[in-house]
């Protein structure tokens, strides 16, 4: 959940904050003055933001992106159980 709260409470409530963004992935914008000024998520979401950051801005990784979904949409896919078996796996 993405919550926006004013600085004054935010300082107010940071344990409160820190502990829902934690265990509830709650996502907390603080403003100053009515606007926008910071945002606090989990390190882990923060991580996931940055290496979504890292494929998108390669050209040949958006392409295999494109290439998987166009696949997907068209039925071109293989069961996890066949895999499996066509690499011995199981």
């Amino acid at each position: 959940m993405t919550r926006t709260i004013p600085l004054a409470e935010a300082k107010k409530q940071f344990s409160a904050i820190i502990k829902d963004v934690e265990e509830k992935f709650d996502q907390f914008t603080i403003t100053k003055n009515g606007v926008g000024k910071a945002v606090i998520l989990s390190n882990e979401e923060y991580a996931g933001l940055l290496e979504t950051l890292d494929i998108l801005s390669c050209k040949e990784e958006r392409e295999a992106i494109a290439r998987a979904k166009a696949q997907v949409k068209k039925g071109k896919t293989v069961s996890l159980d066949n895999l499996k078996k066509k690499y011995d796996l199981t």
